[in-house]
């Protein structure tokens, strides 16, 4: 008997493991009209959530008398979503739009058509109801019933026919809330463009922040100086996200109670669109909370927030004053005038851009040190008048001369705690900037290198 090669034995149990896999692994081929039946059938066919224009929610499962009256939403002239029952509120429109979306998106996990008997779903009496109103007036209805044995799952009905749907219990949680849940819980929405002046109360302290003639943020008052444009943006941006934790009263009859009477702190802002300038106000700290009592404006309502605010508003002028005032572009420096020790040094730079000096070896790389740092100086903090600066009398003064005929002054004094005392001819500011640069210019100045001596003629 002829011997099969085992290449053979090796070929069939390749061909026999895919045969298995394509005929019951893979399942019998579907045809389109299977393929229809998996699809899953919306709830509502022809609902848009765009085009919904009202929407009423009712709770008929809610034991507080409060919570027990309709709420109905709609929207505007200006499409804006507005409360008005059971009192007129803004209302949150990320809040309204994730119900719209989601009433959009009911695809039944599984369907009970023509159920005999609601009252197995808990759908003969609703535990809410919730109506979308189209532009055209179509109305869209849902009928909330009971979990399912898991909690997982709702049933959930339409009247308009007894087919029962069972969808996820988190999408009908929009449809079940308070009042409050669908309030706008932010206060007002402003930006560096449209912001024009601010005016904080914290402390005790005033302080002003405004724009200039230039549209440049300054600080106006308790000092006046350049601003800080990055930690204005980031002052407004705090008040654009700071939203209500919880509606605390919206009636108060004494705001003496929540220390609003005499505000412990606020923040206005003035816009440039023409509107009336916007007021968050705090009060005292809630007990037992990390929150404050705070009210917008004439508004009544009184809201709670998280504290975080009130060290916001807490402001050390220092921190917002500019900082890159003495920055320049170096590729814009065309010469440099150094006096150190009773000599004055002259670097130019010529059109290769090389720098020179007379007298000094290496005046490219200490003109190019100069320039490069002095260019990106930053300021660490600002002297007082109780500081021995040592200005009067300075180790080091640098003049640059840039290309458009300005000239930048760096005035170098006494040092402190790694930082050294900065002025400029500009103003009467003093400023505090790394030391690094003036241990650099003394490596240069004193330690290695001394000006090349110049031969004299007799020596020719």
């Amino acid at each position: 008997m002829k011997k099969i090669p085992p290449f053979v034995y090796y070929l069939s149990a390749v061909l026999a493991l895919g045969a298995y896999i394509f005929f019951f692994e893979r399942g019998p081929v579907k045809t389109d009209k299977d393929a229809d039946k998996d699809k899953k059938a919306k709830v509502f066919a022809s609902y848009v959530a765009d085009d919904i224009q009202q929407i009423k929610i009712e709770n008929f499962s809610t034991t507080i008398n409060a919570s027990k009256a309709p709420i109905v939403l709609v929207k505007d002239k200006n499409d804006i979503w507005q409360i008005s029952e059971p009192q007129k509120f803004k209302a949150d429109e990320s809040t309204v739009r994730n119900m719209l979306s989601t009433a959009a998106d009911f695809n039944p996990e599984s369907t009970i058509e023509n159920a005999a008997n609601l009252a197995d779903f808990g759908l003969n009496s609703p535990s809410a109801r919730c109506s979308f109103v189209a532009k055209s007036g179509t109305p869209f209805v849902v009928l909330v019933g009971d979990k399912n044995v898991t909690g997982a799952s709702v049933y959930i009905k339409t009247p308009l026919k007894n087919d029962v749907y069972m969808v996820p219990s988190y999408s009908v949680d929009s449809l079940r809330k308070s009042v409050n849940d669908y309030r706008d819980k932010t206060f007002f929405k402003t930006d560096g463009v449209l912001a024009q002046k601010i005016r904080v109360v914290h402390g005790g302290k005033t302080f002003v922040f405004e724009k200039d003639k230039n549209n440049a943020w300054i600080i106006a008052e308790p000092v006046k100086a350049a601003a800080d444009e990055q930690r204005i943006k980031d002052l407004l941006n705090s008040i654009t996200n700071l939203r209500v934790v919880d509606f605390e009263n919206d009636h108060p009859s004494n705001l003496a109670v929540y220390g609003l009477s005499k505000p412990s702190a606020s923040i206005e802002v003035w816009s440039t669109d023409g509107k009336e300038d916007h007021v968050i106000e705090l009060g005292r700290k809630k007990l037992k909370a990390n929150q404050y009592f705070a009210k917008s404006g004439d508004l009544p309502f009184v809201y709670t927030v998280n504290d975080y605010f009130d060290k916001t508003l807490d402001i050390d002028p220092a921190n917002y004053r500019d900082k890159s005032m003495m920055k320049f572009d170096a590729a814009q420096a065309k010469s440099i005038t150094l006096k150190h020790d009773g000599k004055v040094y002259v670097y130019q730079k010529d059109d290769k851009g090389q720098w020179t000096a007379e007298g000094r070896a290496k005046a490219n790389e200490e003109a190019t040190f100069m320039v490069n740092t002095l260019s990106n100086t930053t300021i660490t903090g600002f002297g007082s008048k109780k500081d021995t600066t040592g200005l009067k009398t300075p180790n080091y003064s640098i003049e640059v001369l840039l290309a458009s005929g300005n000239k930048r002054y760096y005035h170098f004094g006494n040092t402190q705690k790694g930082n050294v005392f900065l002025a400029s001819d500009q103003n009467n500011d003093v400023y505090l900037v790394p030391s690094n640069i003036l241990s650099q210019l003394d490596v240069y100045y004193t330690q290695m290198l001394t000006p090349v001596s110049v031969s004299s003629p007799a020596a020719k």
